[in-house]
């Protein structure tokens, strides 16, 4: 299975969750890699700034708006290179998992045999609480962790850590998160700290408002 195959499959993964509610019934389901994060049960509720279902609060809130449109200006030219990700991304804004999930972008880099995909989830209005109230779907593994002070937590519907996929969910105020996917076989478990150098990168966009 290709690099690309792998990290796109998490954004699928990620809109098939993202999209169910208490109106469905079943687990949704993935291909490897798969991740994301479920909004509350009830589709209607209102946003929920006390970190409900375990989530911790966000104390530094961070406006992810206007990356919305630009996903791929999320992590800047210098960034990119430290990441040793190529210049140029492919955004995501109009597909179906843009419009369920929320829009993103990714990185591969064909001759080192990697890639970096990150995504805004739009579709969770009470932001790192939707996906903690939605751990039950991640047999993979929901750890917690933080990214440069901001809550996060490393999540997957499966578990290819050790294949070097890793998926980490962040975050960035108590109505928004994004999630960064990363593959790179030749890093096996470390693909987390991949994960979370890239989402410092974003998070370092984000304060910097560029």
């Amino acid at each position: 299975m290709s690099v690309r195959t792998i990290v796109f499959g998490m954004a699928v993964a990620a809109a098939l969750v993202a999209g169910c509610s208490s109106k469905e019934s079943g687990s949704p389901t993935g291909t490897p890699g798969g991740s994301g994060s479920q909004p509350t049960d009830d589709p209607t509720s209102t946003s929920n700034p006390g970190g409900s279902g375990g989530a911790p609060k966000v104390t530094d809130p961070l406006d992810a708006s206007k990356f919305i449109s630009q996903p791929c200006g999320a992590i800047a030219p210098d960034q990119l290179q430290a990441l040793h990700l190529p210049a140029q991304g492919k955004p995501d804004t109009d597909s179906e998992t843009a419009k369920t999930a929320g829009p993103g972008c990714s990185w591969f880099d064909r001759d080192a045999g990697s890639g970096v995909e990150i995504g805004f989830l739009t579709a969770n209005k009470n932001g790192l609480s939707d996906t903690y109230q939605g751990k039950d779907r991640f047999k993979g593994y929901f750890e917690p962790t933080e990214v440069d002070g901001y809550p996060a937590v490393l999540n997957d519907i499966q578990d290819y850590r050790s294949d070097g996929t890793c998926n980490i969910t962040v975050g960035i105020s108590d109505t928004s998160e994004f999630r960064v996917g990363v593959q790179d076989t030749k890093l096996g478990v470390k693909s987390c700290d991949r994960a979370k150098e890239a989402a410092a990168a974003v998070i370092k966009t984000l304060k910097k408002g560029a």
